[in-house]
């Protein structure tokens, strides 16, 4: 395939393949995206951003095209696409285009993805929660998804060519992820955690924080909640990855990262297991602060009136009698 790629920035070939003045996805601009994404990574970042922007785009062609890209490149592409779908809150767009969307041919195409995403990167447990995040928020809104073939055949794929007798460049609402190992961004892998399933780990045990401050602490039922439920199952798992990493791991900016993410995680859990259990420490009494002391009152002082002598006064009469007589 002729490439136009030397002279075209990734942005202007993401706003061709999703122009509105197209009947239908280009396939051969969109695999000419997935060539450059495979060819430099690091455009990677600069295609999901436009892609995001064309999200936001009211045309709804427009919109059914950059998620028709989304998927060809999520078939076609690595692990840095994946990441950054995730990091660069395309998934909130796609949760935006359902809520706002009345285009059911765009909405359902929105549906679809994020089904068939969160369930092949394993749920709220799997490599990259933030896509089960976006799917339990829409369901949890009473938002009904569509049903997906149970035996679609094509997978996630690592990055592939265009010329490539494995390019996988039409829809499918299914998928299975044959890719989950971590380390092409370049990310230091250790114990077969990298850095960025730290940065994951914490994000999940962040999350878990904020709703577990949302509850009644002495409301035992409110824990009960789908998402915390799988917030604590995947942050338990995540603690004993850590636990092991901090045992095995040489590298200092790792084993530190480990330490403190460690300490989050067992904070948070205990915090779960006491509301669950009732086991609450019992709140700090309130004590009163001491009334202020009133002053003594202070004895008023006498005021003194000032008297002149007698004398004085027999000489001022003197003087007004002299005067009439």
């Amino acid at each position: 395939m002729m490439s136009s790629l030397g002279s075209v920035s990734a942005s202007s070939l993401v706003e061709k393949a999703t122009s509105h003045l197209l009947i239908g996805p280009d396939w051969a601009m969109n695999l000419e995206i997935c060539d450059m994404i495979n060819t430099n990574r690091w455009h990677s970042k600069e295609v999901i951003k436009a892609i995001r922007k064309r999200l936001q785009n009211k045309h709804s062609n427009v919109q059914f095209l950059a998620l028709t890209l989304l998927e060809a490149m999520m078939k076609n592409c690595g692990e840095s696409v994946r990441f950054e779908i995730a990091e660069y809150e395309v998934l909130q767009e796609m949760v935006k285009i359902v809520r706002k969307q009345n285009d059911f041919q765009v909405r359902d195409k929105a549906l679809i993805l994020l089904d068939s995403w969160q369930e092949a990167f394993g749920g709220p447990g799997g490599q990259y929660p933030q896509y089960y995040l976006a799917y339990i928020e829409l369901k949890r809104s009473g938002v009904q998804f569509p049903r997906r073939a149970p035996d679609a055949p094509l997978t996630f794929g690592n990055a592939t060519s265009s010329s490539s007798p494995h390019a996988q460049p039409y829809a499918s609402s299914g998928y299975v992820s044959n890719s989950q190992a971590p380390g092409e961004r370049g990310a230091p892998v250790v114990a077969n955690v990298s850095m960025g399933e730290l940065h994951n780990m914490r994000s999940a045990m962040e999350l878990l924080t904020e709703m577990l401050r949302a509850v009644n602490p002495r409301d035992r039922g409110a824990i009960q909640d789908e998402v915390i439920t799988d917030l604590v199952s995947q942050c338990k798992s995540n603690q004993n990855k850590i636990v092991q990493l901090i045992n095995s791991s040489g590298d200092e900016q790792v084993l530190a990262e480990a330490l403190t993410l460690n300490d989050g995680l067992q904070n948070v859990i205990a915090k779960h297991d006491a509301i669950a259990s009732g086991n609450l420490p019992p709140e700090p009494a309130l004590v009163a602060a001491p009334l202020p002391v009133a002053p003594p009152p202070v004895a008023p002082t006498p005021v003194v009136e000032e008297t002149k002598p007698e004398e004085d006064e027999d000489d001022e009469f003197a003087q007004i009698a002299q005067r009439w007589s």
